[in-house]
């Protein structure tokens, strides 16, 4: 990515849920705590979790990302009619199209001119619009693009599943526009798509209580839920944990810049992850919302982009995360 013309981010917002649901909350009643075939529990690699935000019955995911846009527009002083695009993604979607990222659009009052770019790049879907949005700044065939993100999958997990434990909801935004401050420098991504089929998202039955049955919303209609295969883990623990760090490390090796020089954001679910990546990139800072937060999928990144925001010390930002498909991106942000 060229730096030929300043694109940076000139403002954050995130919103949660009210109700935050703890470790004894009894939806975890029916986790199976008991071994895989590899003789793995589970249910103990998604540790150190205390609080996540889950959407209540009068609660919208939609509703929570135009707040978080509202909220990144007024920190940035930008109005609602100057917006020429928006990026980003509603995980899960009411309808499988279109996404609800044009609802958002609606709320907020956006002009007709303004364009919705939905990327469904599950889980990193937030990365790649940062990258999307900050080229079509440079080539000035936009001022300014708003990248909003908002995951609501505690509706959408099967909570006999280790996994399970981990999801929280949130959604946030941050505005993309010409700047000399919070610069997006540069990208890089590394896919494998043999893991493909590893994680998904998909209308499946599911066993409560002994019996099998197909999860459905308020209306009686199935919803997807997701799964996590066991080769999915072997996946999370050998792949993704070694390719974070991986390419982390060679995207700031191509700009001479050292662990000790940034803030690191990345994918938080497993805190053996966590660990791993702070050991391996050695960061001056790290935001970890593990334990208040969860792992909001895709909401995870410009939540806490926004949350750590104003405290931004170092001379960097990372961030750096996975999609489903399998796909690693990191974006590298120079403050």
């Amino acid at each position: 990515m060229s730096e030929r013309r300043g694109a940076g981010l000139l403002g954050c917002g995130y919103r949660m849920p009210r109700n935050v649901r703890r470790n004894n909350d009894p939806v975890f009643e029916c986790l199976d705590t008991s071994r895989d075939a590899q003789g793995i529990y589970q249910s103990l690699l998604f540790r150190d979790l205390d609080r996540r935000h889950c959407l209540g019955p009068d609660e919208s995911i939609t509703d929570l990302v135009t707040e978080s846009c509202r909220r990144t527009l007024d920190s940035a002083g930008v109005s609602a009619d100057d917006v020429d695009r928006l990026y980003g993604y509603i995980s899960v979607p009411e309808y499988h199209a279109p996404n609800e990222l044009y609802q958002v659009h609606h709320d907020l009052g956006l002009t007709r001119n303004a364009m919705v770019v939905p990327i469904n790049g599950e889980q990193a879907n937030f990365l790649s619009g940062l990258v999307h949005a900050t080229e079509a700044v440079r080539s000035g065939s936009a001022r300014y693009c708003l990248v909003a993100c908002g995951s609501n999958w505690s509706q959408h997990v099967d909570y006999s599943q280790g996994h399970s434990t981990s999801i929280g909801d949130g959604a946030g935004a941050t505005l993309i526009g010409p700047s000399d401050r919070f610069v997006v420098i540069d990208h890089a991504s590394t896919t494998n798509t043999s893991y493909y089929r590893y994680a998904t998202m998909a209308v499946r039955s599911l066993t409560v209580h002994s019996r099998r049955q197909v999860p459905v919303d308020k209306a009686g209609m199935p919803i997807a839920t997701l799964e996590l295969t066991q080769s999915g883990v072997e996946v999370v623990s050998s792949w993704i944990k070694n390719g974070i760090p991986e390419l982390v490390n060679e995207l700031l090796d191509r700009h001479g810049i050292n662990g000790d020089q940034i803030t690191l954001i990345t994918y938080q679910s497993v805190r053996i992850l966590l660990d791993h990546w702070a050991e391996r990139i050695g960061p001056k800072e790290y935001v970890d919302t593990l334990a208040e937060f969860g792992h909001m999928i895709a909401a995870t990144y410009p939540v806490n982009l926004a949350y750590a925001f104003d405290s931004i010390s170092t001379e960097y930002v990372v961030l750096a995360g996975v999609s489903l498909g399998m796909q690693l991106e990191a974006v590298l942000i120079r403050v």
